[in-house]
């Protein structure tokens, strides 16, 4: 029988070492020293919602937005080409998924020909007397609406991030849904968390034209009945923020319809105060936000700057010079929404609105019956796993159990390496790969068996076990990987948690069954007579 291979036993020891490190995290935590996270991985091993408490919540995302998004960055777009063509159009028109652009003249309408050629690949064009009518195609709405999805996502990722909770878990449910869980969340934080996922955080500074008490007084004024009447003559009626009215006679007011700048050019929002100790939000733009901006206040010198927040007008203080890069938005504000402003306006507006359809709270007690279950279930299933293989296998019995306590650190180690959030279901795949070690080994032994009863000698039949019942090993492994693999793939949630577990345990379980029990064997065996084996 041949000895044990140095090779492999430095792999061994460099793969114990590693898990070793890699779950220090997960039981130091926040006692680890300030440069161990250059070195090493700091996350560890973190709790699911099931096992820690937390929130779950359940988004529909107004998808079908997106496309009224679309035809108002186009009606922006093609206001500015035709600006430099000296055009000025009748009347721009949504309706569905069409724009309709209006002319006084055929000559006006001839000289935008060139809009025809930069969007007939995401739209159909239709002329009629003279109007121009762009109708977004079907396949183009479809990307429209799954990257506002993306959109969404990346920009809830990164509030709840900011939000310093554990890091949520934020995955697609269906064609319009995001599903999204945050471990660790208290009772306290939920309404805020729900807050600031829901909020659009549309950001608009614009030019105020009138204010009035009442909605009904500033329409008369204009002539009109409706708010959607009076955005024919470029006009949009706003609320203001009924904590922040100052006066009775300004509950409501008129300001061009078209934001000039928005809060996609900000570089920057944070907590400050005013001058009155007030918490407030300090924001500054970037780059050609500061340009527009600058020349919005200094084309406006002595009129009132609306600052609207979500269509709500938050305040609308007077111009006095020309400002560029830096303002604030003041208020009733508590210190944590104001918080919460400054951290949405920096993640950015959400594209389209989402609703929150299903939401639950998983209280911490919960959560620690789920872990005290999950221990009890693994602590017996590897007990008995243990038992068994001493009862039936003796002393190759003891050499599986070793390698199966290896294999279980190994994996530990892995999922610790990368922060995997472990729940439930995960703890369920750790079991079953318990299982599936033990059976690589009953495998072997089984064949070592066979072995010994055509008469082969021990250290023969040791070999002969290994070699002969490598491919069964493997077969019986990779097939269980592949379910595994397309689970991961197909599943959503606890089935996806479960999927990550039990692939990786399928992997390290081919490692320790075919690597690891068998450098032990080759240790005790190796270079020495045996008359007998404890089989």
């Amino acid at each position: 029988m041949r000895r044990a291979s140095r090779g492999w036993i430095i792999v061994i020891l460099i793969a114990l070492l590693l898990s070793v490190i890699f779950l220090t995290p997960t039981f130091l935590g926040d006692m680890l020293p300030g440069w161990w996270g250059k070195v090493f991985p700091q996350r560890g091993l973190r709790l699911g919602l099931d096992l820690r408490g937390g929130i779950y919540l359940l988004l529909g995302v107004r998808a079908e937005n997106a496309v009224e998004q679309e035809l108002s960055n186009m009606k922006e777009l093609m206001n500015e080409e035709l600006a430099k063509d000296k055009v000025l159009p009748k009347s721009f028109q949504n309706s569905g998924k069409t724009l309709t652009i209006s002319f006084f003249s055929k000559s006006d309408l001839e000289k935008t020909r060139k809009l025809e050629s930069d969007y007939k690949e995401i739209a159909d064009i239709n002329e009629k007397d003279l109007s121009l009518s762009f109708t977004l195609k079907d396949q183009y709405i479809k990307e429209l609406q799954k990257r506002a999805i993306d959109q969404v996502k990346e920009t809830i990722q990164n509030r709840i991030d900011e939000f310093g909770v554990v890091e949520p878990s934020i995955q697609k449910a269906g064609a319009d849904r995001l599903l999204i869980q945050v471990p660790g969340a208290t009772e306290s934080d939920r309404q805020r968390i729900i807050n600031i996922i829901k909020r659009a955080a549309v950001l608009e500074f614009k030019i105020v034209k009138d204010s009035g008490p009442t909605q009904e007084t500033l329409l008369a004024k204009y002539n009109v009945t409706t708010p959607d009447e009076l955005l024919s003559q470029g006009f949009r009626l706003h609320p203001g923020n009924p904590k922040d009215v100052q006066s009775e006679n300004e509950k409501f007011f008129i300001t061009e319809s078209d934001a000039q700048v928005t809060g996609q050019y900000l570089s920057d929002a944070r907590l400050i105060f005013d001058e009155y100790g007030r918490p407030a939000v300090g924001f500054g733009f970037r780059g050609e936000g500061a340009s527009k901006f600058g020349k919005l206040t200094g084309d406006n010198i002595g009129q009132r700057l609306a600052i609207v927040l979500d269509g709500t007008i938050k305040s609308a203080p007077v111009i006095q010079e020309r400002i560029s890069s830096q303002g604030r938005i003041t208020g009733t504000f508590t210190l944590d929404e104001a918080k919460d402003l400054a951290l949405v306006l920096r993640s950015g507006a959400l594209p389209v609105p989402v609703d929150v359809e299903q939401e639950q709270t998983v209280g911490p007690s919960l959560g620690r019956d789920s872990i005290e279950k999950g221990k009890l279930s693994m602590i017996v299933g590897g007990v008995a796993v243990v038992l068994f293989m001493m009862i039936f296998y003796r002393l190759q019995g003891v050499i599986a159990n070793i390698a199966l306590g290896l294999n279980m650190l190994f994996i530990m180690g892995f999922l610790s390496s990368f922060g995997v959030t472990l729940t439930l279901p995960g703890i369920a795949g750790l079991v079953l790969t318990m299982g599936m070690a033990m059976d690589g080994n009953i495998i072997t032994f089984e064949r070592i068996k066979e072995e010994l009863r055509v008469g082969k000698s021990p250290l023969a039949a040791i070999d002969a076990g290994y070699e002969r019942s490598l491919w069964t090993v493997l077969d019986s492994n990779i097939t269980t990987l592949l379910t595994a693999l397309i689970l991961f793939w197909f599943g959503t949630g606890p089935i996806k948690g479960f999927a990550v577990t039990l692939s990786v345990g399928i992997i390290f379980t081919i490692f320790s069954n075919v690597i690891v029990a068998r450098v032990i064997a080759d240790l005790i065996y190796g270079g020495k007579k045996v008359e007998a084996l404890s089989i």
